[in-house]
């Protein structure tokens, strides 16, 4: 399990969190989950979303030799 937090002085809260899971031998799965909350309109918002709270996702699947 991982996960990270973020705050600055635009009220911009972001936090992503994560689980990894070896399915067999060499087979990894990872979901992750992350959360953004614009605080203030007049700062950048880099990640593109256009609503004040958005919700992502990731699945990963690796595979080692």
């Amino acid at each position: 399990f991982n996960a990270q937090l973020s705050y600055d002085e635009g009220k911009n809260f972001g936090v992503a969190a994560n689980v990894a899971y070896e399915i067999v031998k060499g087979l990894k799965v990872t979901a992750e989950v992350d959360y953004l909350h614009v605080g203030e309109d007049t700062v950048t918002n880099w990640t593109g979303a256009d609503k004040r709270n958005s919700i992502g996702g990731v699945l990963r699947f690796q595979r080692s030799f």
